[in-house]
């Protein structure tokens, strides 16, 4: 049985569609939260190898998550689309935007993107998470506050999942070797005002990756994980922006 990578959530019923690239160590049912604040929209997320229920081995280089997610999004793309990721996501959205208009120029040139909480592609290859050891990686993971503290007592748990979250700390390394140019669409940053992984000013950094203005829009409150614990707020702000501008 060949793997699902890329897996409908809701079929919508309008012309809305929007694809999610997920988080560091995320899948496709990651996005389930955000699902309910958007009735109307086709959704459609992506699941990396070794996450979920793929059972494959996990990928380590961006270049092959790009090439992988590229290849399933041409079967299903529509014009207009939002691509939106969050953390790790927003880097794999960002080089498979640049892969469709290599692809699909046409359509490509009526996508919008959506970054949330991530830094620019360059500061990842700064990092060296993936060279801490377990009890360390362990708790920069907890200080994402995605994690249920109660399960820091889950020790066999924790460290049955480290391989993948090492080898996602890698792919999130590599993205820095990606050649790039400015790209040229519509593009929205959230940020949350409470991460402690991304600053303010490596959001802003993001400018720079592209030709046309960034909007940026604070999450108030929001921690590095606002997707998980704001998605009524992150679904406001996708469906605002779903409406081209005039």
């Amino acid at each position: 049985m060949e793997p699902i990578y890329l897996e409908q959530l809701q079929k919508g019923h309008g012309n809305r569609q929007v694809v999610c690239f997920p988080y560091l160590g995320g899948h496709s049912q990651s996005f389930q939260p955000l699902v309910a604040h958007l009735p109307d929209s086709e959704i459609w997320a992506f699941t990396p190898p070794g996450h979920g229920l793929n059972s494959q081995a996990p990928l380590e280089h961006m270049q092959q998550l790009v090439e992988l997610y590229t290849s399933k999004l041409l079967e299903v793309i529509q014009p207009g689309s939002i691509l939106y990721g969050h953390s790790l996501g927003g880097i794999t959205a960002y080089f498979v935007a640049h892969r469709l208009y290599q692809e699909l120029p046409d359509v490509a040139r009526t996508l919008r993107l959506v970054l949330s909480a991530c830094n620019t592609p360059a500061e990842c290859g700064m990092q060296d998470y993936d060279r801490m050891s377990d009890e360390d990686l362990i708790d920069h993971l907890f200080s994402y506050e995605g994690l249920p503290e109660e399960l820091r007592h889950e020790k066999e748990l924790l460290y049955y999942f480290l391989p993948v979250i090492r080898a996602d700390f890698r792919m999130l390394e590599s993205a820095a070797t990606l050649e790039h140019q400015p790209l040229s669409m519509p593009v929205l940053y959230l940020w949350g005002e409470r991460d402690r992984s991304v600053s303010l000013q490596s959001a802003l950094k993001w400018g720079q990756y592209f030709d046309t203005p960034m909007k940026l829009q604070t999450i108030r409150e929001g921690t590095h994980m606002f997707m998980m614990h704001q998605p009524s707020m992150v679904a406001h702000y996708l469906t605002s922006f779903m409406t081209p501008d005039e």
